[in-house]
């Protein structure tokens, strides 16, 4: 019965991490963007920032990429804690060995997405990956269907998520 409660705990403290992960994601979004609208492909969506002045923008992204690395750093305190308890059992380990491989997969993926947007010749990028998702904030002063799909086929290309589950923020 121990042991059914210590799982029942992990599960939960992962939920509450990767629900807080995409809180603050979507937080930052709605900061960002006031409005998205459908774009013709159906699958992305493009939002229109009321940020003009450029050192905001700019230091959005910054920002962007500092809280990012903030909570993922917390979320890789929880699970070594997880990992280094030595009353934990084995399952409990592994699924916080997995939480790290993944968190760390998330972080080389998103920084090659934003790599590549800006190969592309947007100005600058940041990307969120959490639970099957991505969602990409582009500096840009504007952004047409043939960005969306060069864009969208980056974060498929690099992460394997289809472009339904891709939502691409303007930012200029």
């Amino acid at each position: 019965m121990m042991v059914l409660k210590r799982k029942q705990l992990v599960v939960a403290v992962l939920a509450v991490l990767v629900g807080v992960a995409g809180y603050i994601n979507i937080s930052r979004e709605k900061t960002v963007s006031t409005e998205a609208e459908d774009v013709q492909t159906g699958a992305d969506y493009l939002g229109q920032a009321q940020l003009v002045d450029s050192e905001s923008v700019t230091d959005y992204f910054a920002q962007a990429r500092i809280d990012r690395e903030a909570g993922r750093g917390k979320s890789i305190e929880t699970f070594n804690a997880l990992i280094s308890n030595e009353d934990a059992d084995p399952e409990t380990r592994e699924t916080a060995q997995q939480g790290v491989l993944a968190l760390a997969q998330n972080t080389e993926t998103e920084t090659a997405v934003e790599n590549l947007i800006r190969a592309k010749g947007f100005e600058d990028a940041v990307c969120y990956i959490n639970n099957g998702s991505a969602n990409v904030v582009v500096k840009a002063e504007s952004i047409d269907s043939s960005d969306v799909a060069v864009i969208s086929e980056i974060v498929t290309e690099q992460s394997g998520i289809p472009s339904e589950k891709i939502k691409i923020v303007e930012l200029n």
